[in-house]
């Protein structure tokens, strides 16, 4: 539900139901570059949907990873310069933003 309208639908519903309207009664009846431009965006809401889903699992792998590093920057430079080598909880908060990230931008096959 969306904070700011608690009765009206989460955004990621509505972007669900606009995707599969163009899917399913837009895009059969166009071809060529219409029908491209189309799917272009049916598969950028897509993205959103799942970007919206995952937001909450995203921060907080991010929040893990960043624990008291300060910054991203701070991290990368540290990282760089070895100082979390074996860090065993970096790692697999770093490889949960990663999963998380291929998620939200890989197509459901």
């Amino acid at each position: 539900m969306s904070e700011s309208f608690p009765d009206a639908p989460a955004g990621a519903a509505l972007l669900a139901v606009a995707r599969q309207s163009l899917l399913d009664e837009v895009a059969p009846a166009l071809s060529g570059r219409q029908r491209y431009v189309l799917l272009m965006a049916a598969n950028a809401m897509g993205v959103v949907m799942r970007e919206i889903a995952q937001a909450g699992a995203a921060t907080e792998a991010w929040e893990r990873a960043l624990d008291g590093a300060g910054s991203p920057a701070d991290l990368v430079a540290a990282i760089r310069a070895g100082r979390h080598d074996g860090d065993a909880a970096l790692h697999a908060a770093l490889v949960e933003t990663t999963q998380i990230a291929a998620g939200i931008w890989k197509a459901p096959g």
